[in-house]
């Protein structure tokens, strides 16, 4: 405890767990919605969690560095080299005491979300342990690095020094979806990219491979132990030899870091499907099945009018952006969780399909958007925007309003048929 208040591991420990749930509570960031947000799963926690290390691994890395130079900060290294006590006896107490303060902090901040999360989510499996043990060794890897070289470059800049150079890495190395590599494309291979903890989540249906996970966890224990020797051998022949596990771990990592996709692997627990009569979501959001039921076989009921009409309404187990990539299937309506329409009014967005994620022209949009308002308008006979609690769009309804009196022209038995083409249309770009 003395060595706790005396060295830099507390007032660091603080001053992550500030940043981090300043970050995460007070930025209307990706983190804080939709069903990805991080008091809402127990994987997206950890994922998100390790983001954050985009600000808080530089941090650990420059505070270990400050605390590294503390004795000759305060001009006693050469008394404390005339002492009985070894250099490895010295730095124990302040290692353990950066070791507490950073994965404290970690711990801390996981447990604030986890107490959200125990509350929201309706599913638990262990996919997150081994996300959030890497983020753990891989702070305590950050301060031990940061205290070696602050011992063996004592200088006022090296910890400004390295924090910098810590939060450029983070930003060039951060690992986007899956088989994107780094985010930034073509700065760094996949392979140096997750020598970085940091990752962009792509999903809650998506976790980390275990082999990404294993691998980074020995790269992370190298560094530890490389940042503990630099710190406690003196001389030049030891302080290289004080290299040897970071370098052997970086040989083993990288080799074995997978170089294109293979980064993270579907869960398929928390995928898995949950079906009652023709409705199915997904298990980790199987509590929500129950809001989704009453609107979806109504919805179902109603497109029974068509010819060829859907049997089955099954939740898009994959990031809204992706959905265009679902199979053309006639008998099976997707929708999605994070889908605006969908939050508003489940049962027009169901009749209406599932709308485009992206297009290649504004227009194209527009027409599409057009086709599924026509579509869902049909079925409650009166022409309206899929969501009609907002303002519509202008141009959307310009587009849709003669597809809706072409509509209404045919006879009634010509009209499923016209409607049944549109809303199979709607999908295409």
């Amino acid at each position: 405890m003395i060595e706790l208040r005396r060295s830099a591991g507390l007032w660091t420990g603080l001053l992550i767990f500030v940043i981090s749930v300043g970050l995460f509570y007070a930025l209307p960031g990706p983190w804080s919605k939709g069903m990805d947000a991080w008091t809402e799963e127990w994987t997206s926690l950890a994922m998100w969690q390790r983001w954050l290390l985009n600000m808080t691994w530089p941090l650990a890395l420059g505070a270990g560095a400050w605390q590294g130079r503390r004795d000759r900060r305060s001009k006693m290294d050469e008394l404390l080299a005339t002492t009985s006590r070894s250099p490895f006896t010295r730095a124990v107490p302040p290692v353990a005491a950066m070791c507490v303060g950073v994965a404290g902090a970690y711990l801390a901040i996981f447990l604030v979300g986890a107490v959200q999360v125990a509350g929201n989510a309706g599913y638990f499996s262990a996919a997150w342990l081994p996300i959030m043990i890497v983020g753990v060794l891989s702070v305590i890897a950050a301060a031990l690095a940061g205290m070696g070289i602050g011992r063996v470059f004592p200088f006022l800049l090296t910890a400004p020094i390295l924090a910098v150079l810590g939060l450029a890495a983070m930003v060039i190395t951060l690992t986007g979806g899956p088989g994107t590599g780094s985010a930034l494309e073509n700065t760094v291979s996949q392979q140096v990219a997750l020598l970085s903890p940091v990752f962009d989540p792509p999903d809650v249906f998506t976790t980390v491979s275990a082999e990404v996970n294993l691998v980074q966890g020995l790269w992370f224990i190298g560094l530890a132990v490389t940042g503990f020797g630099l710190l406690t051998l003196a001389g030049d022949k030891a302080r290289l030899l004080a290299l040897v596990p970071a370098l052997a771990a970086l040989a083993i990592a990288l080799p074995s870091l997978p170089s294109q996709g293979g980064v993270f692997e579907t869960d398929t627990s928390a995928a898995a499907l949950v079906c009652e009569d023709q409705v199915c979501v997904s298990r980790i959001h199987e509590d929500h099945l129950p809001e989704v039921l009453g609107p979806a076989k109504q919805a179902l009921s109603q497109l029974a009018k068509l010819p060829g009409a859907p049997t089955r309404v099954e939740e898009a187990r994959m990031p809204s952006w992706d959905m265009d990539s679902l199979p053309k299937s006639a008998d099976v309506v997707y929708f999605h969780f994070d889908d605006w329409e969908f939050k508003r009014d489940s049962r027009r967005t169901i009749l209406a399909g599932p709308a485009l994620a992206r297009c290649d022209t504004w227009d194209k949009s527009v027409v599409s958007s057009a086709k599924r308002t026509v579509v869902a308008s049909w079925f409650d006979g009166k022409f309206e925007p899929v969501r009609p609690s907002v303002p519509p769009n202008p141009e959307v309804m310009a587009v849709a309003e003669p597809m809706w009196q072409a509509l209404q022209a045919l006879p009634a038995d010509q009209q499923p048929a016209h409607v049944a083409s549109l809303r199979a249309t709607a999908r295409e770009c």
